[in-house]
């Protein structure tokens, strides 16, 4: 494939930052990060993929993440808006072939998306796809109220912690990115974060999403979009993840002819932690196909 180069596009009133390697065949593979994370950090799975392949890789930066634009004042990041910037992205971007590979809640964006629209792509790798949070409907007014709570006003230095410069951002990045190592962390840590007009470095994310979202999907709601999956579809999870457990393989069950694997000694930030094995299984998946 070719090297790593960035490139914007518009969907939905907003500049949308893709990382992209070109191999120039006609596969397109979709890759979409999860939360308060960001395109490159997929850099390290791309690399170990084999030199030879002539996939086109995309990589976004959702709204409000990374270098994609954020929604300005009087704006909210609602998830139906990810899936509709996305449905609009993949639409400008895809060659003949669409694979999507999403971690957390890429994952989620992607499954509510090729749930209801599942002709939209041709396979679906899920990484730690959790799904919706188990809420019941009495939870709502208190989850509201919460979030009312939180940006009525909103005031954006409550939900930053910044940071001395890159090599104390390389060094929280450590703290939540397994087996990262001191390199690859700064490496990271150059595209996640940036220093201000303070000199501080900030993540590269609108602190908005700090906040607690308002009206999450109900659980029933979710699994209905899952059952609804009708395409290959691959969930891959870290043995050590504090979010997989019998309940999370309860709800998976609710996808067709789903094949489940576990990578071994890993937790939930499977890209960053084994992105060998990760791009070893994004082969064989679309060799599958």
């Amino acid at each position: 494939m070719g090297p790593a180069r960035g490139r914007r596009v518009t969907a939905n009133g907003l500049q949308h930052h893709l990382t992209e390697w070109d191999g120039g065949g006609d596969l397109t593979v979709l890759l979409l990060h999860g939360f308060l994370d960001l395109g490159p950090s997929w850099t390290f799975v791309v690399e170990a993929l084999p030199a030879d392949l002539d996939w086109h890789v995309v990589a976004l930066d959702f709204r409000g993440h990374g270098q994609s634009d954020r929604v300005g004042p009087g704006g909210y990041y609602h998830f139906p808006d990810y899936v509709r910037d996305v449905a609009a992205i993949a639409r400008q971007i895809r060659r003949s072939r669409l694979v999507v590979v999403g971690h957390s809640m890429g994952a989620q964006v992607a499954s509510l998306w090729l749930g209801a629209r599942p002709g939209d792509a041709q396979g679906l790798l899920l990484l730690e796809a959790l799904g919706p949070p188990p809420l019941a409907p009495a939870d709502y007014p208190d989850r509201f109220a919460r979030w009312l709570d939180e940006t009525v006003p909103f005031e954006p230095a409550r939900f930053e912690r910044p940071m001395r410069d890159q090599a104390h951002a390389a060094d929280r990045l450590r703290r939540m990115h397994r087996g990262l190592d001191e390199a690859d962390a700064l490496r990271l840590a150059g595209w996640a974060a940036a220093p201000g007009d303070d000199g501080a470095w900030r993540w590269r994310y609108d602190p908005l999403h700090r906040t607690r979202s308002p009206l999450p999907l109900l659980p029933e709601a979710g699994q209905a979009f899952w059952a609804r999956l009708d395409l290959p579809v691959w969930w891959i999870g870290g043995a050590d993840s504090p979010w997989v457990g019998p309940a999370l393989h309860a709800r998976l069950a609710h996808i067709p002819n789903l094949v489940r694997q576990t990578l071994p000694n890993t937790g939930h930030m499977l890209h960053t932690e084994a992105p060998r094995a990760v791009a070893d299984l994004c082969v064989q998946f679309v060799e599958a196909l």
